[in-house]
């Protein structure tokens, strides 16, 4: 799948989408969840990845990225490695950046802005930044006035702990809060 207005080298390719993102992070992200919502929370703020999502169990998901991680890897772009979590031994996933992406994968945003957004989301709790993706999909994708009411429906005990208000600080930080999430702020 092409991505781009067609023109030789001004092609984006999906698999360029996620190297570009991996490099933006300096090389590393941990996390298919961490993964989906970067890419979901940076093509709101310019990276226009041409990836589609969809609302699945973790908020906004693209089986397009899902794609673009695989052809990432078969195109020797991207490693996957697998580890297990200590506290339950459930697998997670850690992208590791192999060749380098083209400029013009980085969207709108650039790479400078890309690598202080991708850092900003390595370094954020991943559930905090799944429920900063999810406020954000039910406000202006589904446009539930009362978002937080379905966000508390769905997410149950994952909003709680601080949690929910971190993630719309953390949408206010990227200027992706629309006025009602402000007004709860």
């Amino acid at each position: 799948m092409l991505l781009g207005n067609g023109k030789g080298n001004t092609m984006k390719e999906r698999e360029d989408v996620v190297a570009a993102v991996l490099a933006a992070a300096g090389g590393e992200l941990t996390g298919r969840v961490r993964l989906q919502k970067a890419v979901y929370l940076m093509d709101q703020l310019g990276l226009e990845s041409g990836l589609s999502f969809d609302y699945h169990h973790y908020g906004p998901f693209s089986r397009d990225l899902d794609n673009a991680i695989a052809d990432a890897k078969a195109f020797g772009l991207v490693e996957e490695e697998f580890e297990r979590r200590q506290s339950d031994g459930a697998t997670y996933s850690i992208f590791r950046l192999k060749g380098q992406p083209k400029a013009e994968a980085f969207g709108k945003l650039g790479a400078e802005k890309a690598g202080e957004l991708a850092r900003l989301f390595a370094a954020t709790n991943v559930t905090v930044l799944e429920l900063a993706a999810t406020v954000h999909w039910l406000s202006y994708v589904e446009k539930y006035a009362d978002w937080k009411s379905e966000i508390i429906k769905r997410k149950g005990v994952k909003v709680q702990g601080g949690r929910l208000e971190k993630a719309v600080e953390f949408l206010a930080q990227l200027n992706l809060s629309p006025s009602a999430v402000r007004a709860v702020a």
